[in-house]
């Protein structure tokens, strides 16, 4: 590692809701009958992305730019979170890396992780992404079963 060289962590966590919208991760939509309680459309993976850009470029965290209580953000599509924080940081900084653990009872996440892995690939221009699912050993941990959390690290370096 060198000064030009930035880590950041995001992390974000939400509770499935009573509402009927669909279940977003990463950009993809997961058909499963369950969604998420957010302002926005609850990608916890890109909430936790974008947190971690922040973080590693120096700016603060996303409820920063997007204030939950704006009613302007409700329903808000998170790809248009990160454009903005992507655009923060054009020409001053590269996402080199990024490893992405999804933390969930449920639903299963297994048979979507290709789909969500190229779906951040495309997102941020990094095809050095990884992306796990862990489940919470049913453990009532980050909302027990109830909820879907996600944990971002990321490396940047300056451009």
């Amino acid at each position: 590692m060198n000064n030009n060289t930035r880590i950041g962590l995001g992390f974000d966590v939400h509770r499935f809701g009573k509402a009927k919208k669909p279940l977003i991760l990463a950009g993809v939509h997961i058909l499963c009958g369950l969604s998420l309680d957010a302002v926005s459309d609850g990608d916890v993976v890109l909430h936790a992305a974008a947190d971690a850009v922040c973080g590693a470029c120096g700016l603060g965290d996303i409820g920063d730019f997007f204030s939950p209580s704006d009613k302007k953000n409700l329903n808000l599509d998170s790809k248009q979170i990160v454009n903005f924080i992507l655009n923060k940081i054009k020409n001053k900084f590269a996402i080199i890396n990024m490893d992405i653990t999804i933390i969930a009872e449920k639903p299963r996440l297994i048979k979507h992780k290709p789909a969500m892995a190229k779906s951040l690939e495309n997102i941020f221009s990094c095809k050095n992404i990884n992306v796990k699912i862990k489940s919470k050993e049913g453990l009532n941990i980050l909302g027990g079963v109830n909820s879907i959390a996600c944990i971002v690290n990321i490396l940047v370096e300056r451009g």
